[in-house]
């Protein structure tokens, strides 16, 4: 099942080992974020990161049951003592802090954007394209922005917004895409703009974004609903995407689920739900029952959306 901790979700399995070495790890683990809720100076939050990664050092591997997505590693490894005043290596933006939160009630007129965040089939581009189709005079994507050329029966607008190299390049650098890309020469995006227009008529933006992309995502005007599509069991997920004709090898298979869980790891603090995509359709009745819910129910977003 799923449980939300301090540090974002985690996924448990039904059975749990008792072992005591792994239970005093995880309530000082937990000791120690309790404590940085309380004290959210940069240097707490840095002497908080070298003490967690030095008990990620001393505890034994986690045994089989515990999380199915934790990450194994049997080798032993030297303990260093880490200074916070002399390392560099931790990245001051990157270091966890709490925000302060206060409910929002989305305007009827004035939808949030739904960002799907998925490691790649785990199936969110799926579930974004049949809530497009199911409701096409509810939800719409944003049209994203190119450089290439346009294509005979497409529409500027409509299709993409074609630009210039340079124009796609400056918005770039002032910080307008969430997200950008390049293929074949040609530069691909999707701009804040885009998105923005879906909202202002009156419609849901509906995204498939990688996790690069939050950070410029949440630190625009948009207050997005992020919802995490993790993958299932191994076995489920091969399951699922025999469906589609595709038969990946186990190791394709424990890597999906391993970038799931370092993305749950690194991001998680910033997902809103998540969803385990064991079924299609139970996934997307679930995506709904979500979108729905921010229509009837008000949710946790930062102060800072709100000032």
């Amino acid at each position: 099942h799923l449980s939300k901790t301090l540090d974002g979700w985690l996924w448990h399995s039904n059975t749990y080992s008792c072992d005591h070495t792994l239970l005093l790890h995880d309530v000082t683990v937990f000791f120690i974020d309790i404590l940085s809720f309380l004290t959210t100076g940069k240097s707490f939050q840095q002497q908080r990161e070298a003490m967690k990664q030095t008990i990620e050092e001393e505890k034994e591997p986690e045994k089989s049951g515990k999380l199915w997505c934790a990450k194994k590693n049997k080798r032993k490894r030297k303990k260093l003592l880490y200074n916070t005043q002399k390392n560099d290596d931790v990245d001051n933006g990157e270091i966890l802090t709490y925000e302060e939160m206060a409910l929002y009630h989305q305007p009827a007129n004035r939808k949030r954007p739904i960002a799907l965040i998925g490691p790649g089939s785990c199936g969110q581009a799926e579930l974004r394209q049949k809530l497009l189709n199911s409701q096409p005079e509810r939800f719409a994507g944003a049209v994203p922005h190119t450089t290439r050329s346009r294509r005979e029966g497409e529409l500027g607008g409509r299709d993409y917004h074609f630009v210039s190299r340079q124009t796609f390049e400056a918005e770039l650098s002032a910080g307008k895409l969430i997200e950008s890309g390049d293929f074949e020469k040609n530069m691909y995006g999707t701009s804040s703009d885009s998105v923005r227009q879906v909202i202002n008529t009156g419609k849901i933006c509906v995204l498939c974004l990688h996790t690069q992309a939050l950070k410029v995502l949440r630190s625009s005007d948009l207050k997005p609903y992020i919802i995490f599509i993790a993958p299932p069991s191994q076995e489920r997920l091969r399951s699922l995407l025999a469906k589609d004709n595709k038969n990946p090898k186990p190791e394709e298979l424990r890597d999906i689920i391993e970038k799931a869980r370092e993305m749950e790891q690194s991001c998680g603090h910033l997902f809103d739900a998540v969803i385990v995509n064991t079924d299609q359709d139970k996934a997307f009745n679930e995506l709904l029952r979500l979108v729905n819910k921010l229509d009837t129910e008000p949710q946790w977003v930062p102060c800072s959306w709100l000032r």
